[in-house]
């Protein structure tokens, strides 16, 4: 008897751990192989090459005006300096584990960024001061039918990664005798938010990461645009994802990569697959932060090796660069903002977005589709003091 409830004990820390690992993955393969290198990446960045240059005077300006407001729990550890705080505080080694430096600067960063076996590993130093810094860009992409939307993309920096806050106490009891709930993964800089703006130059979605996957959210429609320009979004406990900014404590639904089997879960709450939880967002205090400006080409976007300590178990070693945030063909911005803007309840949308996951024969037809309703919405919202769009929904094509 006691033979066999060890044995189901086993088995079911065994479980829990490949649960979480899979859940709070920054995405993984082997140990000998960076995500960076995954198929399809190269064939991405050479189509849409990153821009060696810096914003212009007035692209800072755009930054700085619609730069969003973050807000986060009692308790929580807030963004940083990815440079100032987290590269400077720790060793670069080659993939051999020999130090290439105690002291790594960012031109040393920039130096090794395309050796995918390299490892940064952060040490904490308790006491120095924090400078919370957000990098922000500005990207330029075609949508089918509506013109080049111009995207303004904020990635906020949070030193480590944890499971996420909703799942059950006798899990996270259990999860910590393997590693630290808090501290899943270092470094977490994948928590990024995009406003974009539609050919008018008039501010129409949000783009938000949530663990693995994209969701998109219309202003107006999914989420408010404030007076001020500058959208309010919740840091989930622990877990550092990005959701719209809502009061009191809020359970959201997550899993760890949105598929064509799990997103009626996430749609209608139903038919909960065995791979998923809730983030908790609690928001107490909003953080205020600095702006600061990278080429595209900098480190901290293309380092294709690991920006964290390399840990045993899947999903805890550090990720690479923050471009390397997403499956590559699902990596073009229009898709990001047309194909991903889902919503709780909408079952005909949700039927269109499983058919492009899944029918990759009919992915550009139903992609078309997914504009095609997405421009519509758009167009709603910006016509509101004409059109009741409280309850439009948009036509079947």
């Amino acid at each position: 008897m006691t033979h066999r409830i060890n044995q189901n004990t086993l088995l079911a820390i065994a479980l829990i751990i490949v649960f979480i690992s899979i859940l709070s993955v920054a995405f993984s393969q082997t140990s000998s192989t960076n995500f960076s290198q995954y198929p399809g990446f190269q064939k991405h960045f050479s189509t849409f090459p990153r821009y060696a240059s810096l914003p212009t005077t007035r692209e800072k300006k755009l930054l700085q005006k619609y730069r969003p407001r973050l807000f986060l729990g009692k308790g929580q550890e807030g963004p940083i300096s990815f440079y100032k705080n987290y590269i400077a505080n720790g060793t670069l080694y080659n993939g051999a584990g020999k130090v290439i430096s105690d002291n790594p600067t960012p031109s040393l960063m920039n130096q090794y960024k395309e050796d995918p076996y390299v490892t940064f590993v952060h040490k904490a130093s308790p006491g120095k001061p924090i400078t919370p810094i957000v990098f922000a860009r500005i990207d330029h992409a075609d949508v089918p039918g509506a013109g080049v939307y111009t995207f303004l993309t904020y990635h906020f920096v949070f030193r480590s990664s944890g499971v996420p806050a909703g799942i059950p106490g006798w899990l996270r009891t259990i999860v910590s005798w393997v590693g630290d709930p808090h501290d899943w993964h270092q470094l977490d800089h994948y928590t990024m938010a995009r406003v974009a703006l539609d050919r008018g130059s008039n501010p129409v979605s949000v783009i938000l990461q949530q663990h693995n996957y994209i969701r998109s959210y219309i202003l107006g429609r999914d989420m408010p645009f404030p007076k001020d320009n500058r959208i309010k979004i919740d840091t989930a406990l622990n877990s550092n994802e990005l959701y719209p900014h809502l009061l009191g404590r809020q359970k959201r639904r997550a899993v760890p990569f949105m598929t064509a089997a799990n997103l009626p879960y996430l749609v209608t709450g139903k038919h909960t697959p065995w791979l998923s939880t809730d983030d908790i967002t609690d928001p107490e205090y909003e953080v205020e932060y600095e702006l600061e400006f990278l080429r595209h080409t900098d480190a901290f976007y293309t380092f294709q090796g690991y920006l964290g300590e390399k840990r045993l178990l899947p999903g805890r070693s550090g990720p690479p660069g923050a471009d390397y945030n997403g499956l590559p063909k699902f990596k073009h911005l229009a898709i990001e903002l047309a194909a991903f803007n889902w919503r709780e309840g909408d079952l005909e949308q949700m039927d269109y977005l499983i058919d492009f996951l899944e029918k990759p024969d009919r992915q550009q037809e139903v992609f078309i589709d997914l504009t095609t309703r997405f421009r519509i919405d758009v167009a709603c919202q910006l016509r509101k003091t004409r059109i009741d769009c409280q309850n439009h929904t948009t036509p079947s094509n």
